[in-house]
């Protein structure tokens, strides 16, 4: 299996798309099958000459020559889902930072979340570009092609009120920052709050606090590991309570979820090999 992570060559899609990577397996080669957890980005993949079964906590892609592209949104699962890959597979994710996604999209991201891990089709000549872009052999053009794909689709897109939601959110002095002193701090209602989040996050804020709180967790490991010594445990106000939210996002106790995950490409893919 290949498996790359590029960062966003353009400055102009820095602000909106975290990284891509590209997932390659050969005929060959045997089965793979990981699990993979709930995260705050807007995901959207695609992949030539698949069949995917989906369900709410499974997806599983097989090889099937005279199948069309595939390509699916994923930003509405907060629970673990096992993916599965048999067969040949050509495939490129995108990762596009909370909001993101928005500003390439005519429509709020709600809209094209339909179903489980629905399919993404949001412009005319989306799947015909998609396709050109994955027959690409050299990852990095095939990258570029993609990039220039995103810029082309560029438009105005703004939400002053979750811009700075998020931004309270996604910084980790808040990370136990209850709901209702957000609100009060913004000076808007959670009820307002929580539409402009079902608009264009498909996540609750509590929802999305939580995964925030994991990711954090999950990096504070990492940097243990790397001798910075930053303790998973200081994101929750106690061990019950981390074992609570680990044990709902990813199925294990902190103990054996650490025990199992890979951290590939300099930890920018985090996954349980099975």
């Amino acid at each position: 299996m290949i498996l790359k992570v590029y960062q966003p060559e353009s400055p102009v899609l820095k602000r909106y798309i975290e990284c891509f990577y590209i997932l390659e397996k050969t005929a060959a080669e045997k089965p793979i099958t990981y699990f993979t957890f709930p995260s705050i980005y807007s995901i959207v993949t695609i992949s030539a000459e698949t069949s995917t079964f989906v369900s709410p906590d499974k997806i599983i892609t097989t090889y099937c020559p005279t199948s069309p592209i595939e390509t699916n949104l994923v930003c509405d699962f907060n629970q673990p889902v096992l993916i599965s890959y048999d067969g040949k597979i050509n495939e490129i994710t995108t990762y596009f930072k909370p909001l993101g996604l928005s500003a390439f999209i005519v429509h709020d991201l709600q809209h094209y979340n339909s179903g489980t891990f629905p399919d993404f089709n949001p412009h005319a000549d989306y799947k015909e570009a998609m396709t050109a872009i994955l027959a690409i052999a050299d990852h990095q053009e095939r990258i570029r092609a993609l990039e220039a794909y995103w810029i082309s689709k560029l438009r105005p897109f703004e939400d002053p009120l979750l811009e700075n939601v998020l931004r309270e959110m996604l910084d980790t002095n808040n990370l136990n920052q209850s709901m209702t002193t957000l609100s009060r701090k913004i000076g808007r209602s959670r009820t307002t709050i929580n539409k402009h989040f079902d608009q264009h996050i498909c996540k609750s804020p509590s929802q999305f606090k939580k995964i925030v709180r994991f990711r954090a967790a999950i990096q504070s490991q990492l940097d243990d590991k790397n001798n910075i010594s930053r303790s998973y445990h200081v994101d929750y106000f106690d061990q019950s309570h981390m074992i609570r939210d680990f044990k709902k996002l990813t199925g294990f106790t902190p103990k054996v979820f650490f025990s199992k995950i890979a951290a590939l490409e300099r930890d920018e893919i985090k996954w349980i090999f099975i």
